[in-house]
């Protein structure tokens, strides 16, 4: 793609990021505040409850579950808005000729600035832990990158395979309900049966968050096996949705 063509795309990708964020909290009263506010009530309902049944209790454990709980929000609304993202944006698809991928990628970025904007007022109760180290940058960032990726490819398949089959946008929102409680986010992953931790390895959400919690209360970081492995299986799916979406996009109009 000609250095043109390539800032064209980037103009169309941050206009539609922008119009996403502008969107989201339009006529709201708190505005940025409910990044923090969902999550928030989250944390104080499970921290109350997940802790009486937890034999071995986590360091820091209302820091712990709300990392995870942002990361994951960040995950989840990417995913469940950018499936149907191409089906909803139809009469644009159809009035205007541009790179489709631009419309899951900017629900996807917008998400992640959000995400971004979020931490950084998490950040300041986080300061009085005395828990931040030099490499609390590096985990954050690794982490942030894996998920990102993921998120990114995961949201082409979605979205693509949407167009054709209706279902998807359902089947996501099922899977997700059950994808929560598979990612380490209330628990630890040191409380899983070593004979199940294989199912962990094929979560590429795994390491990611675990990498975020460890910059934040110190918590372990992930094993070299199980980085490898979600790195592995990030990688495949990213590969996997933006082959699929190529591919498929083509026929957009055709089932629009």
């Amino acid at each position: 793609m000609k250095p043109r063509g390539v800032r064209h795309v980037w103009e169309l990708l941050w206009g539609m990021t922008e119009k996403e964020l502008r969107a989201r909290y339009k006529h709201t009263i708190f505005g940025f505040l409910w990044l923090v506010a969902n999550p928030a009530l989250q944390m104080l309902i499970i921290g109350f409850v997940f802790p009486l049944f937890v034999q071995n209790p986590i360091d820091h454990y209302n820091y712990y579950l709300f990392t995870g709980l942002l990361a994951w929000n960040f995950f989840s609304l990417s995913l469940s808005k950018a499936t149907p993202s191409i089906v909803f944006e139809r009469n644009l698809i159809k009035k205007s000729i541009f790179p489709r991928f631009v419309i899951p990628c900017s629900i996807t970025l917008s998400n992640a600035i959000n995400y971004i904007a979020a931490f950084f007022l998490f950040l300041i109760p986080i300061i009085f832990l005395h828990t931040l180290t030099p490499a609390s940058l590096i985990y954050f960032m690794s982490g942030l990158m894996m998920i990102f990726i993921f998120t990114i490819g995961a949201s082409l398949l979605t979205s693509a395979l949407n167009v054709k089959f209706r279902d998807v946008n359902f089947f996501v929102q099922a899977i997700l309900l059950i994808w929560f409680y598979a990612t380490p986010i209330v628990y630890s992953l040191s409380q899983i049966p070593p004979r199940l931790m294989w199912i962990w390895h094929f979560n590429p959400l795994t390491s990611a968050i675990q990498l975020m919690q460890a910059a934040v209360v110190g918590s372990a970081p992930p094993g070299s096996s199980m980085l490898t492995a979600n790195i592995v299986t990030i990688a495949l799916v990213t590969a996997i949705g933006v082959i699929v979406f190529n591919r498929e996009s083509r026929y957009f109009d055709d089932w629009l």
